[in-house]
């Protein structure tokens, strides 16, 4: 079983980490009025939301997701970019179980004008992000712009294309392929893209080669320009290009990003840029940002052990003595831990047991 730091641990650093990059906390509250949810149902994880009725007779949510409610409630400048993290209860249904649960949810997002320098910002603030959590971690990293540009050399078919290449599905798009008589290249480039995941180098010169349209060429020099940045600062290793991975095409456009750490069998972070968001609520300009969902890495690891200078363990007949002797430590600055036995989660210098006066080294 793995260890990883406890959740305020981690929670504090990352606020260190945001706030010294120059990010400004949002704070938003707790509901918002259930439309903004039901009308971009498809932008959120979990399509399900707790809803009540205010005081006014409007429909309310509990808040699933921030990003909604921080576009919502920003204007986003038009020359420049606002950048903004939070740390925020976000509630949805798990999808372990299927209910609803109160989930911590660490996030930063850009909007305004975004460009080249934000991107590469977002992807290395995200790879601090992760290490964070754990040094063992892989960035996924994509482009809607390739995945689009595919699926539109498919025509008619783009849509169950599209699904054959999300679940990497060859067999289905074999038989499509033979009933609507694609010809060799396309299916070729198809079956190259279901590949196209590793290393960002390699990744990258077989997307090169698959390159069927300008839409396709556009985001394979623009990811590259990203990756080629990131790796002169010391990323590459961690970046790994996966083309069969896509975020929801009405919301998202350009570079997508899915973090990944080990021992969690799913993405703990997933992000990318969301210009179409903003349009479709009437704002100006772009934005991209990713969000990191502590509670899924909750269920997989234990926590840091805690450390204290004595463990003072005491039975029925032993308490008064074992307090005694704890204030007495606590007086000479000494951290104590009272017990009556060792918890499993505790390191310690010194276990002192009151009921047989023995004094012994952890």
């Amino acid at each position: 079983m793995k260890y990883f730091k406890r959740e305020e641990n981690i929670t504090e650093e990352l606020i260190s980490l945001y706030e010294s990059r120059g990010y400004t906390r949002y704070k938003p509250g707790c509901f918002e009025e259930y439309s903004l949810y039901q009308e971009n149902k498809s932008f959120l994880i979990g399509k399900n939301v707790i809803t009540f009725s205010g005081l006014g007779g409007k429909l309310l949510a509990m808040r699933p997701d921030v990003t909604l409610s921080l576009i919502r409630h920003t204007e986003p400048p038009k020359e420049t970019v606002d950048k903004y993290y939070y740390n925020e209860k976000v509630y949805r249904q798990t999808a372990v179980g299927n209910e609803f649960k109160e989930i911590s949810q660490t996030g930063v997002e850009i909007t305004g004008l975004i460009d080249k320098a934000c991107e590469v910002e977002l992807a290395s603030l995200i790879c601090d992000t992760l290490s964070i959590v754990s040094d063992q971690y892989i960035l996924d990293i994509s482009h809607m712009g390739f995945t689009e540009g595919l699926i539109a050399a498919f025509g008619k078919c783009g849509d169950v294309i599209y699904d054959c290449l999300r679940r990497k599905d060859v067999h289905d798009f074999a038989v499509i392929a033979d009933r609507e008589g694609f010809d060799e290249k396309l299916c070729g480039a198809f079956c190259a893209a279901v590949n196209v995941n590793g290393n960002a180098a390699e990744a990258l010169d077989k997307a090169r080669s698959i390159v069927l349209n300008d839409e396709m060429q556009k985001a394979v020099d623009e990811l590259s320009a990203v990756c080629d940045s990131l790796s002169k600062a010391g990323y590459l290793e961690k970046l790994n290009v996966n083309f069969s991975v896509a975020n929801n095409a009405d919301y998202y456009n350009g570079i997508i990003f899915n973090g990944y750490i080990d021992g969690v069998p799913q993405r703990v972070l997933s992000g990318g840029r969301y210009d179409k968001l903003l349009k479709k609520l009437g704002k100006y300009g772009g934005a991209i940002g990713f969000a990191l969902y502590l509670g899924e890495i909750d269920r997989y690891f234990k926590k840091d052990r805690q450390t204290v200078d004595y463990l003072v363990l005491y039975d029925d007949n032993t308490q008064d003595k074992a307090i005694d002797r704890a204030f007495e430590l606590k007086k000479r600055g000494i951290s104590v831990r009272l017990a009556r036995k060792k918890p499993e989660d505790i390191d310690c210098k010194q276990i002192i047991n009151c009921a047989d006066g023995e004094v012994k080294n952890d």
